[in-house]
């Protein structure tokens, strides 16, 4: 019998199964440690390409929740703040109308005004103290041009209390009836009555007077009381012109008219007819005490259509004012809210400062600040009345205003923050199931992949006693030839 040796074919084919069970071994103990059953692109080339754009869409969501968690931070900065400018405007508009009581002294609406203006400069402070991340939130971006300056009417100088002077509507109290005489046909009037005019009250007109206005112009016609005595030259400041007047030398207010009459005499001397325009004045004759002031149209229709005119209990000086030219514009803030290019939303900050709130001019111890109003008459007819309101009746308006736009910025804010907080929710719950898709993908499944290691450990340790049972069948031949 002849006996081959020249191949071990058993050895050969144990080794063989033993590399394979080695290898396969290896890939299971990499992928119990790594948790991952694709760890390079030749296990699952198509699953590692969808795995890594998962990867890529997680980390920018979750990055996108952390920038909207930012934006929500931001937001309960600008209203924590917003809060407290809404208390302090509730203190304003307290004082406003304190100070619009008429038992106050001007030293009590001194004090007042001294309040408003601490607080006034608190909420300008605020809006610079106001930051997340060094962003002044509530400042608003700064829009710079030259500077502009302006002349505005200041009034000065209300008439006393015991002046009586209510504004009346001609339309409804004399169309059709007369005040003077037949001819005056007016759209706007008031009267005057000096019933407690005397040696001891005489003093309180001191630097206080009137001035009256036409429907056709803007021009103003004062009336000015002074110490001493006689009439001065009318002094033009701007559009008004000031006629000054000494009343120490005049004793009753019979008197008074008279002498305002004479001042504002016109170039033909007509009392009662200042600068030669339509406004006028004139005794009530009825009532001594009593001065009309009105605007005439002698032969001239009763025009429905004029602007009224206005009368004022105090004097008008013109003055200069400067106006800055650089103002802000609301801050616009750009948040990243998704993995994508264009996934963002933009807040608009708004400015919130005394100047954007309009109460950067308040002034509440007196004189009076003119505006138009639409008004009704006992007609059915819509006019526009220029109507003069005090300094403090002014403030409460303003302030009232100023409320209004806090409180509409605050809902804005509001609204935003409730717009991100759904975002949150959003990509958190997309993160969520994204994560959990990817996990599918890339995971290892472990107690499966533990019963596959053991049952390949267990072949790794056959195939290597096969290995040796085959190598010891081999000796044994080698053996009996050197024996």
């Amino acid at each position: 019998m002849v006996m081959r040796i020249q191949h071990n074919i058993r050895a050969m084919n144990a080794d063989r199964q033993l590399g394979m069970t080695e290898g396969i071994l290896g890939k299971s103990a990499e992928k119990l440690s790594s948790g991952y059953k694709v760890n390079r692109a030749a296990d699952d080339a198509a699953g590692l390409s969808i795995s890594e754009k998962m990867r890529k869409q997680i980390r920018g969501l979750t990055q996108a929740s952390a920038n909207s968690e930012d934006g929500i931070s931001m937001i309960q900065i600008a209203d924590g703040a917003l809060t407290e400018v809404h208390d302090m405007i509730d203190r304003c508009v307290e004082l406003s109308v304190q100070a619009s009581n008429g038992t106050n002294s001007a030293s009590d609406r001194q004090k007042i005004q001294d309040e408003i203006d601490q607080i006034i400069t608190e909420i300008d402070a605020i809006k610079e103290r106001t930051k997340f991340n060094e962003i002044q939130v509530l400042k608003g971006i700064g829009v710079y041009a030259p500077d502009r300056v302006v002349r505005t009417l200041l009034p000065v100088g209300s008439l006393p209390d015991w002046v009586d002077c209510p504004a009346i509507d001609m339309e409804n109290e004399v169309d059709g009836k007369t005040v003077l005489s037949e001819t005056y046909k007016g759209s706007y009037a008031a009267s005057m009555d000096f019933k407690d005019y005397s040696a001891d009250t005489k003093q309180d007109l001191y630097g206080k007077g009137f001035s009256t206005t036409c429907c056709t112009c803007d021009k103003f016609y004062c009336v000015e009381f002074t110490a001493g005595t006689g009439a001065q030259p009318p002094v033009q400041s701007g559009n008004s012109y000031v006629f000054k007047l000494g009343i120490d030398d005049i004793h009753s207010a019979s008197d008074l008219i008279d002498a305002i009459l004479d001042l504002t005499k016109d170039s033909n001397g007509v009392p009662g007819h200042p600068a030669d325009h339509f406004t006028r004045l004139e005794k009530d004759p009825t009532n001594p005490n009593k001065l009309w002031v009105y605007d005439e149209r002698p032969g001239t229709p009763y025009n429905t259509k004029m602007d009224w005119g206005l009368f004022a209990a105090g004097v008008m000086y013109e003055k200069e004012v400067r106006i800055p030219g650089s103002h802000e514009e609301p801050l616009q803030v750009a948040l990243q809210v998704g993995a994508d290019t264009g996934n963002q939303m933009v807040l608009k900050m708004a400015t919130i400062s005394s100047h954007a709130l309009g109460i950067d001019n308040i002034d509440v111890r007196g004189g009076y600040i003119y505006e138009k109003q639409v008004v009704r008459t006992s007609k059915g007819k819509y006019r526009r009345l220029m109507v003069q309101v005090s300094g403090a009746d002014q403030a409460i308006k303003a302030f009232s205003n100023a409320k209004d736009k806090v409180s509409a910025e605050r809902s804005r804010l509001g609204a935003y923050q409730n717009r991100l907080e759904h975002t949150v929710k959003n990509l958190d719950n997309v993160v969520e199931n994204t994560t959990a898709s990817e996990s599918r993908i890339r995971d290892t499944d472990m107690a499966r992949e533990m019963v596959l290691y053991s049952n390949r450990n267990i072949l790794l340790q056959s195939g290597q006693a096969m290995l040796s049972q085959a190598n010891q069948s081999s000796q044994g031949i080698l053996s009996l030839l050197a024996g």
